[in-house]
């Protein structure tokens, strides 16, 4: 039996969507509940339809929240868009099932089954904007523009000062960076990978006489090279790109540096404050602040050589996040990890992937990492796995280390240490494969791409890359 909820909280257009199920919002009010969020995308003069109810949003992009939803219970509910083309009226409908906490992308711009199909873009269309195989690949969020009173919301609640710079990951037209130069007198960064979002950000400083103070850039949010100058971080992305950004930041950003969400949490990153804005329409909008762990430590004064000299400790690389057990085994998979096979996890951080490997394929396995908590807790998951004789722990530095051994290297590492490792990975035997979770190598094409969303905790979706020596350079 299809069980439907109301989508009571219209994002975009601040208009909630009635119908006579409403209540069950309220009848889980006393569960355990969180709301889903929905995108969709459609033509934008489309008339939208939920469970037969009639939406009143308009535009390309029309975001939706439920009611809060019972954790562990699956809700299905019917979307029905129309629109002319051609002087004939095209419908594209489509079953969609939520779970709590979980946020849906849908595209109702092609018609469904059996239904006559939206057309290409015309060559025209297609020059005017930008190329749609690379928006697809760099673009972190459809554009949806935040009201002003959120814009004035999230810089509040970053504490904005006129000796912050502020940048804006995912501009769009500019007015969080604008108003952070003009009511703040802040220097602003606004960074966004397309290009008419570009050209409208110029035209909106420009327009504010803030030319001096604000700089807009075309290019991609996760591969901003100077984002340390940061103090202020905004974002308002899908919640599985804030999780990309999010060891990004944590290992970039000065300590102090704070960030600010519009909307979209960072997974089990704890917020330091959450407040809730009310734009124009009535609608809340949720606004999420961290700031960065740390403080500056003063110079200290060299010590004097003890006779019997410590092993140097190094600072980790990056924050560690760990990799779900489902992401593992289907890195292990990609790998085609066979027995023989000498596995090494640069970074291993709890040892689940050497332990995995182990424990289902029978192969050697070396886990390096420099925390010493990292090895610590490696060591005892080895012990509890019983993989002791097949799996080696050491704390030393990735970049000082000889792979030739291995026949099978798994990273999950920012994208300039990946970087950093290829005059090693050059080094490794022909055939061996590198596996990479979530970034890339710039400069090296993978053999290999694929996507993977593991069904427990609600997890975002994963990219896992696959690369066979000898390398191959782009």
């Amino acid at each position: 039996m299809r069980r439907t909820f109301s989508l009571l909280s219209v994002v975009l257009a601040g208009l909630a969507v009635p119908g006579a199920l409403a209540s069950l919002g309220g009848r889980l009010a006393a569960q355990e509940a969180r709301p889903a969020s929905l995108i969709i995308r459609l033509p934008a003069d489309a008339r939208l339809e939920i469970e037969g109810t009639v939406t009143k949003s308009t535009g390309e992009t029309r975001r939706f929240q439920s009611p809060p939803l019972a954790v562990g219970n699956k809700y299905k509910y019917h979307l029905k868009a129309t629109w002319k083309q051609n002087g004939k009226e095209v419908t594209s409908e489509r079953d969609v099932s939520v779970r709590a906490g979980q946020d849906i992308t849908v595209d109702l711009r092609e018609a469904g089954p059996g239904r006559q199909a939206q057309p290409q873009p015309s060559q025209k269309e297609t020059a005017e904007g930008a190329s749609p195989k690379k928006d697809a690949t760099k673009s972190l969020a459809p554009f949806v523009p935040t009201p002003q009173e959120v814009v004035d919301g999230m810089l509040k609640l970053a504490d904005v000062k006129k000796d912050d710079v502020v940048y804006d990951l995912g501009c769009g037209d500019g007015r969080i960076v604008v108003t952070a130069a003009k009511k703040y007198g802040a220097k602003g960064v606004g960074v966004d990978f397309d290009p008419q979002r570009v050209k409208e950000s110029k035209a909106n400083a420009q327009k504010q006489g803030v030319e001096d103070r604000v700089e807009i850039r075309q290019g991609d949010a996760l591969k901003v090279e100077d984002i340390g100058r940061a103090t202020v971080v905004t974002l308002y992305l899908l919640p599985e790109s804030n999780l990309k950004l999010r060891p990004i930041l944590q290992q970039k950003l000065k300590p102090g540096s704070r960030i600010v969400s519009h909307d979209f949490d960072m997974g089990d990153w704890k917020p330091v404050k959450e407040e809730t804005v009310k734009d124009q329409d009535g609608v809340d909008h949720t606004l999420y602040l961290w700031q960065v762990a740390g403080a500056a430590e003063a110079p200290k004064k060299e010590a004097p050589k003890a006779a019997k000299e410590e092993k140097e400790t190094k600072e980790p690389d990056v924050i560690y996040v760990p990799t779900p057990q489902e992401v593992v085994d289907k890195m292990l998979e990609v790998a085609q990890v066979k027995k023989g096979d000498v596995v090494y996890d640069l970074g291993c951080g709890d040892g689940r992937i050497v332990v995995t490997a182990a424990k289902k394929y029978g192969v050697k396995a070396v886990g390096f990492d420099v925390d010493p908590d990292r090895i610590k807790e490696s060591n005892e998951n080895v012990r509890k796995n019983k993989v002791e004789d097949l799996v080696t722990i050491k704390q030393e530095d990735i970049f000082k280390q000889d792979l030739r051994e291995a026949s099978v290297v798994t990273l999950y590492l920012l994208p300039e240490l990946n970087v950093k490792l290829i005059p090693q990975l050059e080094k490794l035997k022909p055939g061996t494969r590198i596996v990479s979770h979530d970034f890339d190598m710039r400069g090296v094409k993978p053999d290999k791409e694929l996507k993977i969303t593991p069904k427990e905790n609600n997890e975002r979706e994963h990219t896992i890359s696959l690369w066979t020596t000898p390398l191959k350079k782009e």
